[in-house]
């Protein structure tokens, strides 16, 4: 896990944490100023600049529910059931104690959820002309097209929860990354690097598939199985266009040119 994605969980653990001891502190020590106090404090750290930014032309994870969505659930669960247990702990015996502990289960959902925003907010993926650079909880990894052992297409299909957990923490590290864009059936690229790491992302997120498609073709990388003929051809001939190197002139035109500028020169020194 990166920096970023620290820092993006440093934001939601320590509102968190003063929230639950403004509520809780509420009914054992402290005044109710004090809470109000802590409640505030929590809300700042939470807003509180700055947001991870990706650069320029990056392509962004579609977060379904959105990450404040995701947030409020995660703050939901935690301040309704963490001032229980603690309030459970500290008084209660026997059986409301037990009740207390329990309480601990459901409050844990909210590290779940913050898991979730946090990946949403620091994954990312960013092409360039002869690679991409794909970034996921703020763990950076530049794979250049002639890394590249295998490129295909696959159709990705899931359903329900299923889908939603591929889409945003079905993956994590360097090795296998995964960027989707939240719907039931995707078509994916699949990037397999010589080492086995794979990158798999959806097709429709990329806004210019084909200017990809042209560098690895460009970077004399195999296009990815599924692509017809047809759409090749196409692509060689949009890679011909883009960068046409100037054809050398004949040879008979440059021995013309050098015979020329050999008469002038006699010429000049014998005038």
């Amino acid at each position: 896990m990166g920096k970023t994605a620290r820092l993006e969980y440093l934001r939601r653990i320590l509102p968190l944490g003063l929230a639950v001891l403004g509520i809780a502190g509420w009914f054992y020590f402290m005044t109710l100023l004090s809470s109000i106090m802590c409640l505030v404090a929590a809300a700042a750290i939470y807003l509180a600049p700055p947001r991870p930014q990706p650069a320029s032309g990056a392509i962004r994870p579609v977060s379904r529910p959105s990450v404040l969505t995701l947030d409020l659930i995660g703050f939901g669960f935690g301040l309704f059931f963490l001032p229980l247990a603690v309030l459970g702990l500290a008084s209660a015996t026997g059986g409301l104690a037990v009740l207390a502990l329990i309480c601990l289960l459901p409050a844990s959902l909210s590290i779940v959820f913050f898991t979730v925003a946090v990946r949403q907010e620091t994954s990312w993926v960013r092409f360039f002309g002869n690679g991409f650079e794909f970034t996921q909880f703020g763990l950076r990894v530049r794979v250049p097209y002639t890394d590249l052992e295998k490129v295909s297409v696959k159709l990705w299909h899931a359903s329900g929860a299923v889908a939603w957990f591929q889409s945003t923490i079905g993956s994590s590290g360097r090795k296998k990354a995964v960027l989707l864009n939240g719907e039931e059936t995707t078509k994916t690229l699949v990037f397999r690097r010589n080492d086995g790491s794979t990158f798999t992302i959806s097709s429709e997120l990329i806004p210019d598939l084909q200017r990809v498609l042209i560098g690895m073709d460009r970077a004399d990388v195999d296009l990815p199985e599924g692509i017809s003929e047809w759409q090749r051809k196409k692509i060689r001939r949009r890679r011909e266009k883009m960068y046409r190197v100037e054809e050398p002139a004949p040879k008979s035109e440059q021995l013309d040119v050098a015979r020329i500028a050999a008469l002038i020169e006699h010429a000049r020194r014998n005038a």
